[in-house]
Parts: structure tokens; sequence; C-alpha cells
């Protein structure tokens, strides 16, 4: 999944997102773009805020589940 589509899905800014995250406006940023990955303290934070698994934020397929 795209951090960018997940904050637009859920009406959230930048700086909401950030907030959530405790880093700044300028990480988020780099994370959408993909010029920076975002450590595991941060990732739990966004999978919390989004409403998703760390599986899917990363984008992998949790065993056991096809690729499909």
């Amino acid at each position: 999944m795209k951090l960018k589509e997940l904050r637009e899905a859920r009406g959230l800014t930048l700086s909401q997102v950030a907030q959530a995250a405790h880093v700044t406006r300028a990480a988020v940023c780099m994370w959408e773009s993909g010029a920076r990955q975002p450590g595991l303290d941060s990732l739990l934070a966004l999978a919390d805020l989004y409403g998703v698994s760390l599986d899917a934020l990363c984008g992998r397929t949790p065993p056991g589940q096809d690729a499909s």
C-alpha cells in the first residue's frame, strides 16, 4: 500500500500524520516519495493510524495467503 494513498483516503494532512508518528512533516514527505523508509516505531504508529497491518503497510503478503 502506498503511504500517500492511505493518508489521502483517510483525509489526513502531512502534519497530522507527522504528529501521530512523532516525526517532522518533512520525514512524512520523504516516506511518501520513497526517499526514506520509516523506522519500526514510526511503522507501528502508521499502521495504527491507518488501521492496517504491518504486512499490508509494507506491501508484504502475510504467510498463508496468496499473493493474488
